[in-house]
């Protein structure tokens, strides 16, 4: 433990290679049997993980992160304080009714959105949820399993179990402390304010706009259709038009569908189009009869990016394709993109369909972005050069929503109606991949083998202590340092030793151990038990200041990049506001 720790604090070896010295190290010593040493890899936590983290791909994949991503952005307005408070208060509130390591991996992919749009360091917001997700087990008797066993504890002793809300009230105290803390002072040692750009796109940072500007295109504008157009008068339509992209329409059952325009495409009413060009080119356009603005194109981007792409390409300067014309190529036919502009020596050519292509012409293409992606997958012709910053905002399973959104909401029914969040989580990753929100290559791709890992590694720790009658000597120690002469100094004893080993090892496994000594302490001191237990179970969920101290937070450390010094940083001052709530407010609310 010791030597895991110092290893930690280095900051120089992965948290996945530590936790396999740990599990290595209690083998090679003799302490745990080999199959014992490996037994976390068999730990439904670690199947309940990696389940989560399809579940959460699949929210990703199909828009849910987004929505709400945007929902929380649109209160936010920029601005970081009100953003984290949501994600704070959302995953103490969600945590407290169903797993909250469940919480953490569906809020992960919605964080991380949010801190692409807002350009906001995603560190400084992953950790406040986390925490908030760790507080959940404070506000009600479900908020995890360890809360149950110091419930179970109470009842053997007294008779009296502990209700669903009893100690609501101090958790909604130190939620509302954690709130403030990182409102005022925490939020300032996770990192800078603005990103690092280790969550940019790809290939470029480039806007859309930008791109659109650099090949001629001066503004993208959103047209809805107020009458039917047709045949001849379709075709007149969009030969006396700017560029028309794109058609967006809504389907029968509701379904919008967005289709790449082509010369004639009918439009019905109530249609919307990008069209593109010069200021002078849309406003004339938009005095057409049966046409009407409706917003600008950038602003309305959520409708239009998961299935219109925009990439410029280049052609290759030994590509076959040279000397041949969009024409001769039946580029649209061929590619299923349309051409928007060609760059030659940083002009735009003037006619697109009947100029020879030459090496290192820069296209700009649009078309569904599965075509974008594999226009160099087939020849040799092309290089993609860029896609616009806002691909990032892109989601593949858009139509599939709905779908994502009853598994998730299945997931948390059957979990609260009993049924094991192990089960309920692998049902509803089976159920992502059956219904087609994934697939299950994505599926499995999604997966954190890192983070399965350390939780896995770390988990003998918690047999180790038992079988070799290390936590009893903790336990025993501590308390004699505290004397039974203060029910309040022994509380805080229980306190810190619950908070400690809650470091180490699992939350549970710590309130199993905790939970009855502290309930047999008051006894013998002829006090009531109950702020014992409430002390020991409030320091069961006070894990701030270790990475390892429970998954709710191990999750967050591979993507907030976090480091062992962070937790430090963060946790020590919190966890000593939270002591001191303990100290003063838990014998007012529950006397000895």
């Amino acid at each position: 433990m010791g030597l895991a720790a110092i290893m930690m604090a280095s900051n120089r070896v992965r948290y996945d290679l530590i936790a396999l010295f740990v599990l290595v190290t209690l083998a090679l010593s003799g302490i745990l049997s080999p199959a014992e040493a490996v037994a976390g890899f068999g730990a439904t936590i670690i199947i309940m993980v990696a389940g989560l983290f399809v579940v959460g791909e699949m929210l990703e994949r199909t828009g849910v992160a987004r929505t709400v991503g945007d929902q929380i952005l649109r209160y936010g307005r920029g601005r970081e304080v009100r953003l984290m408070v949501p994600l704070c208060v959302g995953a103490a509130v969600l945590g407290s009714v169903m797993s909250s390591t469940a919480v953490v991996a569906i809020f992960i992919p919605i964080v991380l959105r949010i801190a692409r749009d807002s350009g906001i360091n995603a560190a400084r917001l992953l950790l406040p949820m986390a925490f908030g997700a760790l507080i959940s087990g404070m506000l009600t008797l479900i908020g995890t399993p360890g809360n149950l066993a110091v419930s179970d504890a109470l009842r053997d002793a007294t008779g009296q179990p502990l209700g669903f809300f009893s100690f609501s009230i101090i958790g909604v105290t130190i939620l509302a402390l954690t709130v403030l803390f990182f409102v005022f002072v925490g939020r300032h040692m996770l990192g800078p304010l603005t990103a690092n750009g280790a969550d940019q796109p790809r290939r470029s940072d480039r806007s859309l706009a930008e791109m659109f500007r650099i090949h001629g295109l001066d503004r993208a504008e959103v047209m809805r259709i107020e009458k039917s157009f047709a045949g001849s008068a379709a075709r007149d339509l969009t030969v006396a038009a700017p560029r028309i992209l794109s058609r967006w329409r809504r389907g029968p059952r509701g379904t919008p569908h967005v289709t790449l325009f082509s010369i004639g495409m009918e439009l019905q009413r109530d249609d919307l189009v990008v069209v593109t060009g010069s200021e002078a080119d849309l406003a004339r356009f938009a005095q057409t009869p049966g046409v009407a603005p409706a917003g600008s194109f950038y602003d309305d981007m959520n409708r239009w990016i998961d299935t219109l792409g925009v990439m410029e390409v280049m052609i290759h300067p030994e590509a076959g394709i040279r000397g041949s014309t969009l024409a001769d190529l039946a580029f649209r036919e061929s590619y299923g993109l349309e051409v928007l502009d060609i760059l030659r020596d940083a002009r735009p050519v003037s006619d697109l369909q009947t100029t020879p292509l030459r090496g290192s012409d820069r296209l700009l293409v649009a078309g569904p972005w599965s075509k974008l992606d594999g226009i160099n997958a087939a020849t040799r012709d092309f290089v993609i050069l860029e896609e616009p910053a806002e691909r990032a905002r892109s989601v593949p399973n858009s139509s599939k929503l709905w779908i994502a959104l009853i598994i998730l909401f299945g997931m948390i029914a059957v979990s609260i109606g009993g049924l094991s969040i192990t089960i309920a989580v692998i049902l509803a990753a089976i159920a992502a991949v059956m219904s087609g929100t994934i697939s299950t290559s994505q599926a499995y791709r999604s997966i954190r083998l890192d983070t399965l890992v350390v939780i896995a590694g770390m988990l003998p720790l918690s047999t180790a202590l038992d079988k070799t009658g290390g936590a009893d000597m903790i336990v025993t120690a501590l308390l004699q340092m505290a004397g039974d002469d203060s029910p309040r100094a022994v509380m805080m004893a229980l306190f810190f030793l619950t908070m400690s080993l809650s470091w180490i090892l699992s939350n549970t496994a710590t309130l199993v151990l905790v939970g009855p000594i502290a309930v047999n302490a008051a006894l013998s001191m002829g006090v009531s038990p109950v702020p014992m237990a409430i002390a020991v179970l409030i320091a069961g969920s006070a894990g701030f200041a270790s990475p390892v101290s429970s998954p709710v937070v191990t999750l967050v450390v591979s993507p907030g990049s976090y480091r062992f010094a962070d937790f430090l940083k963060v946790g020590v001052p919190l966890t000593l506001g939270i002591a001191t709530i303990a100290y003063f407010i838990i014998p007012v609310v529950f006397p000895f």
